[in-house]
């Protein structure tokens, strides 16, 4: 299954590579190009400082800057999941939690053996706070660096149930949190032509892997979801397109992260292919309003982590096991951005439309995103 989807996967990116290269070769000998197009975003009023089609809030990858010019953005965004879904279907945490464990501080033991985990995730939130640096080497080619911090809260609950399995007592909830630094990503933009733009970037595992949280009165290892990078170096290439006509902007982009190797705790996460479509509408010198779809697909974890691997923590609860991650998912984003001289204000609200989860995995309810950025 996991080689079928990167295959899937990757024949989709070098069908878009493939008409990148095409472009580049037909375009190769053009005049100067036009350096607006942005990933998801146009920056095409750098004169005099209108930034009426500036980024898009919620996108992360950023347009060519002209030589020596400088950018710098902060970004919050707060990512919301709740309730729990295998495939597309809803499941209950009653149809989760409850299996057999020894008595917990002195409680009852709970017993229902029709249950595959003692304990399910209910809800969970995650702030990140990302501060990027952008800077034109040249007209065509531009570097980027990122960094982020997060936030991550996960709440849990335990259905306990009489000794004999038979019927439900009450419950038990605790919260798991961690916060850090996450993984650092620096790469390059370079402008074939006036609409096709090039980008690599390099994922640095800055992010700790080795996070506890306190469960049932120990400290042990938090899941995946709840880890604060990757732990490998990951490469992501992408390629897009963008087209300006009057008022509007349209584009398209492809992204794929691939984990290179295996990481100090024997894992690696699935790789991932992002396709993009959207449409930026400027309102006047100051407004601007966009909209955008997502398709996500990412394959499932390879390998696992000793410390998730036990029977005791296979039991625990569905993040542990690496099985339930991955899948595909179709985001919708509205957008709404506002710049005056070199500053840009940006308000982003993302929903998922349909979901196809690797086993069982909590939902997505909503992404809010806030950006600021700086031109120079």
């Amino acid at each position: 299954m996991e080689i079928k989807n990167k295959g899937r996967q990757l024949g989709i990116l070098s069908t878009l590579i493939g008409g990148a290269m095409l472009s580049f070769s037909i375009n190769s000998t053009a005049a100067e190009m036009d350096h607006s197009q942005h990933q998801g975003m146009d920056h095409s009023q750098h004169a005099g400082m209108d930034h009426s089609k500036h980024a898009q809030a919620a996108s992360h990858v950023h347009h060519q800057h002209g030589a020596g010019q400088w950018m710098f953005e902060f970004r919050w965004m707060r990512m919301e999941m709740e309730g729990l879904l295998s495939g597309d279907d809803g499941v209950s945490t009653f149809e989760i939690s409850g299996a057999n464990m020894p008595a917990v501080m002195g409680g009852m033991p709970t017993n229902n053996m029709n249950t595959p985990y003692m304990m399910a995730p209910r809800k969970m939130t995650m702030d990140m706070k990302m501060l990027m640096l952008m800077y034109g080497f040249s007209d065509k080619l531009s570097g980027m660096l990122m960094f982020n911090h997060l936030d991550n809260e996960m709440d849990m609950v335990m259905h306990m149930y009489n000794t004999a399995g038979t019927m439900y007592m009450m419950d038990m909830t605790s919260t798991m949190e961690t916060s850090g630094i996450g993984d650092t990503q620096v790469g390059v933009m370079y402008n074939i032509d006036s609409n096709l733009t090039a980008s690599v970037m390099l994922s640095i595992p800055t992010g700790d892997i080795d996070e506890k949280v306190e469960m049932m009165g120990a400290d042990r290892q938090a899941p995946y979801a709840m880890q604060l990078g990757t732990g490998t170096y990951d490469l992501i290439p992408g390629i897009q397109y963008t087209q300006t006509s009057g008022n509007m902007t349209y584009g398209a982009k492809g992204e794929y992260r691939m984990h290179t190797g295996e990481n100090d705790n024997d894992y690696t996460w699935g790789d991932k292919l992002t396709l993009s479509g959207w449409a930026k509408n400027k309102i006047n010198n100051m407004w601007s309003i966009a909209g955008r779809i997502d398709y996500m697909d990412q394959d499932e974890i390879d390998g696992a982590d000793p410390m998730l691997s036990t029977m005791m923590a296979q039991m625990m609860s569905p993040t542990n096991r690496t099985e339930n991650y991955g899948g595909t998912r179709i985001d919708l984003t509205v957008d709404a951005t506002a710049a005056t001289g070199p500053h840009n204000f940006g308000l982003a609200f993302t929903r998922p439309v349909k979901y196809d989860l690797n086993g069982v995995q909590m939902k997505l309810e909503s992404i809010v995103t806030l950006s600021y950025m700086y031109m120079m």
